[in-house]
């Protein structure tokens, strides 16, 4: 075994973005150009008693068990929490004030029917203002369709200035989209799957939805992530079952 060099193992799933692009032209960075090593140089100044990386797989699993802890607290937490919002739907603070969402379940629907049922109960479909957010709508609805898998409408819409094209310096993965239910702020929310939004099939793609699913990814989209879709694609018949429309997240302000 090489006792001169720290050894790092880095875990990524498959097609996940381990960085962020730093240019429109970049696709997945390869993390390896975050970690280059001068053979030499490390020679010379490597400690590997006092070297943190020697010990990656306990880091890694003190990490993983703590991150692992801290979302079930925040699951705990969002379960009771109803605010000012009627029975059944959960209470979020956003820069904006407070927002009501609610989950409602409806298989293969296009995404104006799932805006005009969350105009039925006086509200609209509901943005992601950030992690926490997206991990309440996507533990609850992976754990409500389980073992299935499939995708959830959410409230963001593609700028008509970046219908046309996919990913350019214009239209990035901030700025490509914007928040429909005019609550939702910022791009904290914006968690996309890897070189997502791509605006494919003939730069049809101006809707977005949310991956659930017990499993990592599905189909090659992981899961909790966000991916630009038709807004009227039609999953079934495109061969896409198991990433089929399962719900859609309606949001709206209390009657304070």
């Amino acid at each position: 075994m090489l006792r001169h060099l720290p050894i790092l193992l880095i875990l990524v799933t498959p097609g996940y973005c381990m960085f962020r692009p730093q240019s429109p032209k970049q696709h997945c960075v390869d993390p390896k150009a975050y970690f280059a090593v001068d053979e030499n140089q490390s020679r010379q100044s490597y400690n590997e008693e006092n070297d943190e990386f020697f010990h990656v797989e306990e880091n890694l699993e003190v990490s993983q068990n703590q991150r692992i802890q801290n979302d079930m607290v925040q699951r705990d937490t969002l379960e009771e929490s109803n605010g000012n919002c009627q029975a059944g739907w959960k209470s979020f603070k956003r820069p904006s004030g407070e927002w009501c969402m609610k989950i409602f379940y409806e298989d293969s629907i296009t995404q104006s029917t799932a805006e005009q049922r969350c105009q039925a109960q006086g509200a609209t479909l509901s943005g992601l203002q950030n992690h926490l957010e997206s991990l309440y709508v996507t533990y609850t609805v992976s754990t409500h369709i389980y073992p299935s898998t499939g995708s959830i409408w959410v409230g963001l819409k593609r700028r008509k200035s970046c219908e046309k094209v996919g990913l350019t310096r214009d239209c990035t993965w901030a700025t490509s989209f914007l928040w429909t239910d005019n609550s939702a702020t910022g791009t904290d929310g914006l968690a996309w799957a890897c070189n997502q939004p791509d605006n494919a099939r003939n730069r049809s793609q101006s809707c977005a939805t949310l991956t659930a699913s017990y499993k990592g990814s599905v189909l090659g989209f992981q899961t909790g992530l966000l991916d630009d879709v038709g807004c009227d694609f039609d999953y079934i018949k495109m061969d896409r079952k198991d990433r089929d429309i399962k719900a859609y997240i309606c949001g709206k302000k209390p009657k304070v």
